[in-house]
């Protein structure tokens, strides 16, 4: 670790036998009030290269390497708080500009060309329909679980107007999928004729193969939908949508009592932790709207909103609109989740 974030991160965890001691520079930490403070921050005990912040207020509270070598940290709670609402200020945002970017995709599939931008815009379909992750090829080759770009040849087939999908993703989940779209089902056809095992591949001008990563992909997502958006925000606004459909669909008699709401809530995780390929917890605080969470203690906002009548769009699902229009009365009834 750098010495700049040793400065910030001053105290070190040091394995003692089945224990640990902690050393702030080369003094040794006796004190049971600060020793007390650092255990509850519960570092799980297979981190290594363990550094702790001196101050219970810092941003970032500890640092270390897990057991697969990655970097991870313990944020405090104020901070978490505050990006998880920025990223969620984000969702009702990404949820009006996604025409204009599934318009762009519309256009950059109908050429003939596997180009950079053609196959980056079949990557981005497939998120948009499965919500797939963009991927990793350092995430693949060291846990052997696969992203949308790093699938290989033996990850999918394709017919004549679908493409059936059966591969390990994140977390050792196995995610067998079908995505009926002849346009795509085309395309995927083509690039498993070309030689090699990657699937993802685009031709560059000068006609030389490239494989398609996860850079390439969240580029055409910046380009033409904004810089602060990336290919994960597609998980987002759809676990967001699946929640909030589910909520709509329910019977308003299960939202009048506490057990109902729970178990209405429950049914909704469930199925946006499907679509996701999470767990329900995951689902929870990573990827749904905390104020769709909170809707379900607003059953007359629900109300409202499923009463509203929503026009056909063609870039934008009944269900998106009517998501769009929760967040919105959420916010005027002061709704925070």
């Amino acid at each position: 670790m750098s010495g700049r974030r040793r400065a910030r991160l001053p105290i070190r965890r040091e394995p003692v036998g089945s224990d640990f001691v902690y050393r702030d520079g080369s003094r040794r930490i006796t004190s049971k009030r600060e020793i007390a403070r650092i255990e509850a921050l519960a570092i799980p005990p297979a981190w290594s290269d363990v550094e702790i912040a001196r101050s219970p207020g810092a941003k970032v509270l500890a640092r270390g390497i897990d057991a697969a070598g990655r970097t991870q940290a313990i944020y405090h709670p104020a901070f978490r708080r505050r990006q998880d609402r920025r990223k969620f200020d984000r969702v009702r945002r990404f949820g009006r500009a996604l025409p204009r970017l599934r318009a762009r995709v519309d256009r950059d599939l109908r050429r003939r060309r596997l180009s950079e931008d053609r196959i980056a815009a079949c990557v981005i379909r497939l998120i948009d329909l499965q919500l797939f992750r963009v991927g990793s090829a350092e995430y693949a080759e060291r846990h052997r679980s696969y992203g949308v770009t790093t699938l290989t040849e033996q990850h999918l087939s394709a017919t004549s107007a679908a493409v059936e999908f059966d591969f390990i993703g994140k977390s050792g989940k196995r995610q067998r999928r079908r995505v009926r779209d002849p346009r795509i089902a085309r395309i995927v056809a083509q690039l498993l004729e070309l030689p090699g095992p990657e699937v993802f591949r685009f031709f560059d001008e000068d006609g030389i193969i490239h494989e398609l990563h996860s850079r390439h992909v969240n580029a055409y997502v910046k380009r033409h939908l904004g810089a602060e958006y990336t290919a994960k925000d597609f998980r987002t606004w759809g676990g967001t949508v699946t929640v909030a459909a589910a909520l709509f669909d329910a019977d308003p008699a299960d939202l009048g009592s506490a057990r109902g709401r729970a178990a209405v809530l429950r049914s909704a995780l469930d199925a946006a932790a499907e679509r996701l390929g999470n767990t329900r917890t995951v689902a929870r605080s990573s990827y749904v709207d905390p104020r769709v969470l909170a809707a379900v203690e607003h059953p007359e906002v629900l109300d409202r909103v499923r009463g509203l009548r929503t026009r056909s769009r063609r870039y934008l699902e009944r269900s998106e609109q009517r998501t769009l229009r929760l967040l919105q009365e959420l916010e005027r009834a002061g709704a925070s989740g």
